[in-house]
């Protein structure tokens, strides 16, 4: 990591003692370098030590680019100039060997020098200034990386990595409500952009709003994260905060259930067990044996010390599915002579259930028809995941539209939104 081109510093200095030195030269200078413009120059005896300790820093000898230094740096009456280069290249050292409290020291004295003379280019007064930020980071002085970064980018820097090591800084320094600021600002510019907002932004969000407590901006946070990036430990997060929900209502657990199989959220064997307890206690024995072999094909049904208990599960959720199966026509025929659409609607999930889609779904919408005394907002929602499940989309979002509730049930609409949302 360097600070500034210094093949272009050994030029200057190079072109600095030639022009001292050409007055003992033979041969007149050439009529152009007779009327360009004086610039800055260096002694001879002096440029010599800094073109030693530049060629001992190229070659990574820094002890000695130091030794060098400190013998430049003896000159008495040293010009502007002078006491620039000479902090210039003892920048580019202590950047070099990652000495942060130095690399801040240099920066501050090549900036005051710099000021007067614009030696430096703005470009490179950039790069340096980054640089500086990435020592203090490497020194876990957050504080300050954050700071140099701050300065880099007030400077006209553009640079990814000096803005994800200053948001980064802010973080590991304990600001979490800068960190959240600058997430919202890329957020804010991504949307403007028509672009996903960076991943690490939103992570860094989402652990910021942790740590301010903020409950409603870390679920924002990883809503967002599920929108952009729609992974599944995302989607195990973005779930579990349903379920800590102090208002679920019971009346939501199956359908919680049925959004983390549906998003791939459920991680341990527990999950699938309640998830199955859940659908079987609730007359869907089709959707549990669905469950059941999908956690058997991620090893967490039918092994180790439950492998036994679970056989015997399978075999009476088999037995149960297939009896479902047989029953079907009459049960169908029996909720469509009751007062209202209840029992249509419930038996025309299970058939979602069986893989009976096109049938499920026409005794959901009847019996949303005929009439749902009690939450009716619960057969809606049934019906559009039968949708999503019969790869309805486009309807299942007319439907999911319609749905609306406390409790839990907004939420729960709005996320199996963002479920089928295509990225």
């Amino acid at each position: 990591m360097r600070t500034f081109p210094l093949n272009a510093l050994l030029a200057a200095l190079l072109l600095s003692g030639a022009s001292a030195m050409a007055q003992t030269a033979a041969a007149p200078a050439p009529a152009a370098a007779a009327s360009a413009p004086a610039g800055p120059s260096v002694r001879p005896e002096m440029g010599k030590h800094l073109i030693d300790a530049q060629n001992l820093l190229n070659e990574k000898k820094y002890a000695e680019a130091k030794e060098k230094l400190k013998l430049a740096s003896a000159f008495a009456d040293k010009s502007p100039y002078e006491n620039y280069l000479v902090a210039l290249l003892s920048l580019n050292v202590a950047v070099n060997e990652d000495d942060a409290p130095n690399s801040a020291k240099f920066m501050e004295q090549l900036l005051t020098l710099n000021a007067t003379g614009q030696w430096a280019k703005p470009a490179d007064v950039v790069t340096m200034l980054q640089n500086v930020g990435v020592v203090h980071y490497r020194a876990k002085d957050y504080a300050a990386a954050a700071s140099w970064m701050e300065r880099n980018l007030k400077e006209g820097g553009t640079s990814t990595a000096a803005k994800n090591v200053r948001i980064q800084s802010y973080t590991l320094a304990g600001n979490f409500q800068r960190t959240t600021e600058l997430a919202e600002e890329e957020i804010a510019l991504a949307k403007k952009e028509g672009r996903a907002p960076a991943l690490p932004y939103l992570e860094l969000l989402a652990q910021a709003r942790n740590q301010l407590k903020d409950a409603p901006g870390g679920t924002r946070a990883i809503e967002l994260l599920v929108t952009y990036y729609p992974k599944t430990d995302y989607w195990q997060s973005l779930v579990n905060r349903l379920w800590t929900r102090p208002d679920l209502t019971p009346a939501l657990h199956l359908d919680v259930f049925r959004l983390a199989f549906f998003t791939g959220a459920l991680a341990e064997t527990s999950d699938y067990q309640e998830y199955i307890d859940f659908a079987q206690r609730g007359g869907y024995s089709a959707e549990a044996l669905t469950a059941f072999d999908k956690g058997a094909e991620a090893g967490l049904m039918g092994t180790g010390a439950n492998v036994e208990a679970h056989k015997k599960l399978r075999a009476k959720l088999a037995a149960e599915a297939e009896q479902d199966k047989k029953t079907a026509a009459a049960d169908a025929a029996n909720a469509l002579k009751k007062p209202n659409g209840v029992a249509m609607v419930n038996l025309g999930y299970s058939l979602v259930g069986q893989g009976q889609f096109d049938k499920g779904i026409e005794l959901l919408e009847k019996g949303i028809a005929k009439g749902v005394p009690k939450r009716p907002e619960d057969a809606r929602l049934h019906l559009a995941i039968a949708q999503v499940l019969a790869g309805q989309t486009d309807k299942a979002k007319q439907t999911f539209a319609t749905v609306s509730g406390p409790a839990g049930m907004d939420d729960l609409v709005r996320y199996w939104l963002l479920a089928i949302r295509k990225p």
